[in-house]
């Protein structure tokens, strides 16, 4: 008698990353094997401690579940994406998706670990959220004075009440910042409920700004 054993592969997770030049800014294109909450709030953790801003961030996900982001980045210092960069980049993003290295602990290692606390403290900060009926997810606008890192705060903020950014725009002009997001709750897809999100994406939010 034969016994046939059939081994179960264990695929390794994939993760592409790649850019495009442009004139001002860069395309960066991130492509994953799985979707997950937190893409952007990883992301924003690494190209901060590169010195790169994101302007605008689209998640695309396909019937298979594979996720590709694309980010449209420029950065501090009007440097170039090298390929020693972009290798770099790849590596920590790697680390922060499929190795189970917390976003605090990678911040930390790079001695940034005080954007998790501060407070930009901006008085005239405003912000908007509501629910437009031809549409299914959370609106979400932010102006404020523009901050170095504050992206990633708001990240944080929405990772940790589970809440998943379907897209985000960045507008800045005379030291300000327009920052809008699309919304929904990670846990069921939908809006974000007006008599128990709201108040709590808001305070979150209010405790740094």
């Amino acid at each position: 008698m034969t016994t046939t054993v059939i081994m179960n592969e264990t695929k390794k997770p994939v993760l592409h990353v790649s850019c495009v030049p442009r004139k001002d800014t860069t395309l960066l294109k991130i492509s994953l094997s799985q979707d997950d909450l937190g893409i952007l709030f990883r992301v924003t953790s690494v190209l901060y401690i590169h010195g790169w801003d994101i302007l605008e961030a689209v998640a695309e996900t396909s019937h298979e579940g594979h996720v590709q982001d694309l980010f449209v980045i420029r950065s501090w210092n009007g440097g170039e994406m090298t390929e020693s960069l972009l290798s770099q980049i790849r590596k920590d993003l790697y680390s922060l998706f499929y190795e189970e290295k917390s976003v605090e602990e990678y911040l930390r290692d790079h001695g940034k670990g005080e954007v998790l606390v501060r407070k930009v403290g901006d008085p005239e900060a405003s912000l908007k959220l509501y629910n437009p009926i031809s549409s299914d997810f959370t609106v979400m606008d932010l102006r404020m004075k523009d901050n170095t890192g504050i992206l990633f705060q708001i990240t944080e903020a929405l990772f940790h009440l589970g809440i998943d950014i379907i897209s985000f725009t960045a507008n800045s002009s005379d030291g300000k910042i327009r920052d809008s997001f699309l919304l929904r709750t990670s846990l069921t897809g939908e809006k974000l409920d007006e008599k128990t999100m709201f108040p709590l994406l808001r305070s979150r939010l209010e405790n740094f700004l």
